[in-house]
């Protein structure tokens, strides 16, 4: 049973669902890996959660949210932009990023991997003022 089933019958209070490792959607986007971890496709009713593999000196592009989210560095690290300001971030590290705060991250000579969180439904805004919702997030 899926786990929107799950919740959609009432169900998932008995039963502790499980999506194995391997049926995590994977996406490439601008050279990163994203693994869709937790999704309202996919059950997450009111979270989603993805992980994002960046290989040195690469990382998602400059963007916003219209939402809060937050990020954790699970391995590596790299150079963490926030509107004008700059950190260094490692291995542990988190960063809860204001709704409308231009980010990135750029990967270190390591790479960087990073989880992230957000509400369902949230919107990345690209410089260039495009909108979507990416599709590990859905």
């Amino acid at each position: 049973m899926r786990v929107r089933e799950l919740h959609e019958s009432g169900g998932g209070r008995d039963t502790m669902p499980v999506e194995r490792a391997e049926d995590h959607p994977t996406y490439d986007f601008e050279g990163n890996t994203v693994i869709s971890l937790i999704a309202p496709s996919r059950g997450g009713i009111e979270c989603v959660l993805y992980s994002v593999m960046s290989p040195p000196g690469h990382g998602l592009p400059p963007h916003r949210h219209d939402h809060l989210d937050t990020f954790t560095v699970t391995a590596g690290g790299g150079l963490w932009h926030l509107d004008e300001a700059t950190f260094e971030l490692r291995t542990g590290d988190s960063v809860i990023v204001p709704i409308g705060v231009r980010h990135f991250l750029e990967a270190g000579l390591e790479g960087a991997t990073f989880v992230v969180t957000m509400l369902p439904g949230t919107r990345s805004i690209l410089d260039d003022g495009s909108e979507f919702v990416p599709a590990w997030a859905s």
